[in-house]
């Protein structure tokens, strides 16, 4: 039955009704979900200052610990020993370590010796028992401040400990640590987090003008804590210009500042008392709840010129289309009906190739990742029990200061661990690699370092021949060490049977390319295999001896930087592999 006017216009006025509560609801939900985006990204970026902060301060945390079982500083807390050694021995630590301060305080609060002793501002002959890091180590627990230094005027992070004798609190040892590089990158990133402290204060921000502010306004007791510890000098800590805020979660706020608005993030720290925050425009929430009304109502409007358009043409037209339109129709519905069933056929042929795909590739990615982490660990950990048993023998020795090198090198090795499985990681995303300038000559020592003990034990004549000029390639360093470690390993490898143990290594300049070459005296290689040598799981060992992995990644990883490996020669008396790799110059960067 054909509409007649006022059916059609409403029909129109409830289409435009429907549609206006649509829209309003579209908007709401797109502001919704733009929000929780913020709200994402917020805790990602939460997670990355947290990680930040965490190892900017926990490469200094041991320090205190180091200070307090110090055999000099025992001695000078007990009237064993004169403070200028002291002094001495924390300049140099504190210098190697990159703290700001180290300094040790007796039972009463004053300084006995400091690495800045020799300064203008030295801490020695102070007195800063009222500092609570002080009160807390003196009861026999570590303590943690941040405060602004009463004596330079320079704010830091302050942890302690306490010296003891016998189970005695003798003295407190303590470490300043600087955080004024950390504010500065995150005021580079232009993007706006501060860092609260038990009392409310903002001690570290990225905008530098927010600093020592407080989130709410300081109660009587808090301020008393404040003046009695002296913490933040002369700062008058008044609030931030937070305005209309609303709670939406325990740790997440929507507050206004200015003529904007903001969401702010919290994430507690493990400091105590320590809260992290992010603060991020809602400019994109409002701007696509307005782009989602825009859009709405211009779709609306085009829906109603459309109907009118089409309305009209299709009063003029229905006589003399009629029967027509219907034989078109019918045989449009046969194609489509074609079309959707072959559609839905070739649709559930490609789920099916996808899900065997995606099968197949979570197996073979399992695989690779298994064997690939067992592979690259096994050199550092090796590594790691030799440095360790060293560690035990210089103890018992009393050769602390060599027992320190040694825990210096074992933590290097934990960090080249966990740089391996950060990598690992990183290669199974398909993530590029970051390279940068790599000195060879380091990367063949650092990798030599990891195989000191398989050398020794195997009773193995190594030479090493480095050119006094550095060659500087581009590539990503901790991958260029793995090369010569799996090299190197392999050569040692092939000498465990042979009469002769000796293994040469050459870094040179070849026709303008860094050359390396790892040669041993084995027994060779079989021509059968040199074809596959660089193969994926390819190994001559026994079981449980190898898993063909090591040449197979090398091959990979200087492939990547636009080099070459390959076997010069092999022969009963010994293999030689040669890799190499571009130059990498100054003026290129």
């Amino acid at each position: 039955m054909p509409l007649t006017k006022g059916s059609f216009f409403g029909l129109i006025l409830i289409g435009l009704l429907v549609s206006g509560a649509l829209v309003a609801q579209l908007t709401h939900l797109s502001g919704e979900a733009r929000l929780a985006d913020l709200r994402a990204v917020g805790e990602e970026r939460l997670n990355l200052y947290a990680s930040t902060l965490r190892g900017a301060l926990e490469k200094f945390r041991y320090l205190p610990y180091v200070l307090g079982h110090n055999e000099k500083v025992v001695a000078l807390l007990s009237g064993a020993e004169a403070s200028d050694g002291v002094n001495a021995y924390l300049e140099a630590l504190n210098k190697k370590a990159g703290s700001a301060q180290l300094f040790v305080m007796n039972r009463d609060g004053e300084t006995v010796a400091a690495s800045n002793w020799r300064a203008p501002l030295s801490f020695v002959g102070k007195n800063y028992s009222f500092r609570p890091y002080f009160r807390e180590a003196a009861d026999g627990h570590q303590g943690r401040l941040f405060a602004i230094g009463v004596t330079t005027g320079e704010p830091g992070y302050f942890m302690s400990h306490p010296v003891l004798t016998k189970g005695e609190v003798i003295g407190v040892a303590v470490v300043k640590v600087d955080l004024d590089r950390l504010q500065i990158d995150w005021r580079e990133g232009g993007e706006i987090v501060f860092v609260s402290d038990s009392n409310g204060v903002l001690i570290l921000s990225g905008r530098e003008v927010w600093k020592y502010r407080t989130l709410r306004p300081l109660s009587d007791a808090q301020r008393e804590q404040v003046r009695s510890g002296r913490l933040y000098g002369g700062q008058e800590l008044l609030p931030l210009p937070f305005i209309d805020q609303v709670d939406l979660t325990p740790l997440v706020h929507r507050l206004t500042i200015g003529d904007r608005d903001y969401l702010l993030l919290d994430r507690p720290l493990a400091e105590p008392g320590w809260h992290l925050h992010f603060l991020t425009p809602l400019t994109p929430v409002e701007e696509r709840a307005f782009a989602t009304a825009v859009f709405g109502l211009v779709t609306i409007l085009l829906m109603i010129a459309v109907s009118l358009y089409l309305r009209e043409r299709h009063h003029k037209r229905m006589s003399r289309r009629k029967v027509r339109e219907a034989e078109a129709t019918r045989a449009l519905n046969l194609r489509l009906e074609a079309e959707i069933a072959e559609r839905k056929r070739t649709e559930q042929d490609l789920r099916d190739a996808q899900e065997e795909l995606v099968q197949a590739g979570k197996l073979a990615a399992l695989g690779e990742m298994s064997a690939g982490i067992v592979h690259e660990l096994s050199q550092p950990i090796s590594a790691t029990r030799t440095f360790l048993s060293s560690v035990q023998l210089l103890a018992k020795r009393g050769e602390s200061d060599k027992a320190m090198e040694t825990l210096e090198r074992v933590f290097g090795l934990i960090d080249r661990m966990t740089a391996i499985t950060t990598q690992l990681k990183t290669f199974a995303r398909k993530n590029p690699v970051k390279r940068q300038p790599v000195v060879l000559q380091q990367s063949v020592r650092k990798a030599l370092e990891l195989l000191e003990g398989r050398v020794s034990r195997g009773g193995v004549s190594l030479a090493v021949n480095l050119p006094p000029e550095p060659l500087v390639v581009l590539a990503d360093p901790l991958r260029i060490e793995q090369v010569v470690v799996n090299l190197t390993g392999n050569a040692l490898d092939a000498l465990a049977q042979s009469p002769s143990k000796r293994i040469d290594i050459v870094v040179r300049e070849q026709d303008g390319l860094a050359e390396l070459t790892v040669r041993d005296s084995g027994g060779g290689i079989d021509p059968e295999h040199l074809g596959k040598l660089f193969d994926p799981f390819f190994t001559t060992k026994d079981v449980g001896e190898g898993m063909g992995l090591g040449l197979s990644i090398s091959y990979g990883i200087i492939s990547d930087v636009g080099g070459t490996i390959r076997v010069a020669e092999t022969s009963s008396d010994g293999t030689a592999l040669v890799v190499r790799l571009p130059l990498h110059h100054s003026e290129e960067a």
